[in-house]
């Protein structure tokens, strides 16, 4: 047990101090009758209790226990290429699958979903409803956004999701086939709002007809990766990695405290009750 007013203890003190300094008469004011050193009786006894409890209920004693939550939490977007070319060797659903995959296993995450061809939109804001994302996810298909690639549109998309999130890691993963061929907005405009709010882009390029260059800059400049992918089977490990790659461990920690004034002070109450029945009987 602990106390909020450690300090008012000091005041048990009070009625000894008076009793040995205070004038005869200002002792008769305060503590009337209280002789507790001369002579020890019942109401004295009484008086005495009366102000431990009042005291003790002043004091507010409280239990405290404390709980630590820990879980994880990042905002991540999904920001995936519909463009012409993702229609080839079934490419788009491929990604679709395991892209819904790794959604399943992004329990405490916040996530976001970003669609690019030739324009790129918000398919889906940040929600820990997985379920709402993959049904969204699952109804794009080629050519939704136009058959070309905006790359660093898609960034623009993915930054307005996460710039005002309040969350600790701030993740894009970016997979596109194909080369920016386009986007409205400059490069470095672009890479200076992902610094500003932090954000790390994964790059993640399908085959060999991809602006690599382009990709490595971003990655490297976010303090992320590029990864390369030929195959389904790439395309799933790559997901898988930077699932284990980008955990965020939280740590809450909740203090419940459980005051206890109310029982000295009913107490007390009901020893004034007593004194003063006991006083007039």
């Amino acid at each position: 047990m602990e106390f909020a007013n450690f300090w008012v203890f000091i005041l048990l003190f009070l009625p000894f101090i008076c009793e040995k300094f205070c004038p005869q008469k200002r002792m008769a004011i305060y503590f009337p009758h209280f002789e507790f050193t001369k002579k020890i009786n019942k109401d004295n006894l009484l008086k005495f209790f009366i102000l431990f409890f009042t005291i003790l209920a002043l004091s507010n004693p409280y239990t405290k226990k404390e709980i630590i939550q820990e879980n994880k939490g990042d905002a991540i977007v999904l920001s995936i290429d519909s463009s012409g070319s993702m229609a080839e060797n079934n490419k788009f659903e491929v990604v679709k699958n395991v892209a819904s995959d790794f959604i399943d296993k992004r329990i405490d995450d916040k996530l976001g979903l970003v669609v690019f061809g030739t324009n790129a939109f918000i398919a889906s804001p940040l929600t820990k409803n997985r379920n709402f994302v993959k049904d969204v996810l699952n109804k794009t298909y080629v050519g939704i956004a136009g058959r070309n690639t905006a790359i660093l549109d898609s960034l623009v998309q993915s930054i307005r999701l996460l710039k005002n999130t309040t969350a600790k890691t701030k993740i894009v993963i970016l997979l596109t086939d194909g080369m920016d061929n386009s986007s409205k907005v400059n490069l470095n405009d672009v890479m200076n709002e992902l610094k500003k709010y932090h954000i790390k882009v994964y790059t993640i390029g399908i085959g060999d007809g991809v602006n690599y260059n382009l990709l490595d800059y971003i990655s490297q400049n976010t303090n992320a990766k590029t990864y390369q992918a030929y195959s389904a089977n790439d395309i799933k490990n790559i997901y898988e990695t930077i699932d284990k790659l980008e955990k965020t461990d939280i740590k809450n920690k909740i203090i419940y405290k459980n005051y206890l004034y109310i029982y000295p002070l009913g107490l007390a109450i009901i020893l004034v009750l007593f004194y003063i029945g006991r006083r007039r009987w």
